[in-house]
């Protein structure tokens, strides 16, 4: 009986390695982007801090901002919007 045990084992550790192997993959594909995702939310917690900051001391910077400061300043927007029509336009965001 206990040669039929670890046949048991044996095969059931064998039927679940792909699973095993997948759910691995999907884990590692998360970390690669969840990694970049903390670093990216402490860069715009502090850009937010200081935006506030900024605010509270010399007001909304409409009388000193010129035509290429109001660029800089709607390149994120762009790049945000882009990036989300991408994923929606394109359905779920795969690469080809």
């Amino acid at each position: 009986m206990p040669q039929s045990a670890d046949e048991a084992d044996k095969i059931e550790k064998m039927a679940s390695a792909p699973v095993d192997a997948a759910n691995e993959q999907a884990r590692q594909a998360w970390r690669g982007w969840v990694i970049p995702a903390v670093g990216s939310m402490a860069f715009f917690s502090s850009m937010l801090i200081n935006g506030f900051k900024n605010y509270r001391t010399y007001g909304f910077p409409t009388h000193v901002f010129n035509r290429s400061d109001w660029i800089l300043l709607a390149l994120p927007v762009v790049v945000v919007a882009v990036a989300l029509s991408d994923i929606i336009v394109e359905g779920n965001g795969d690469e080809a």
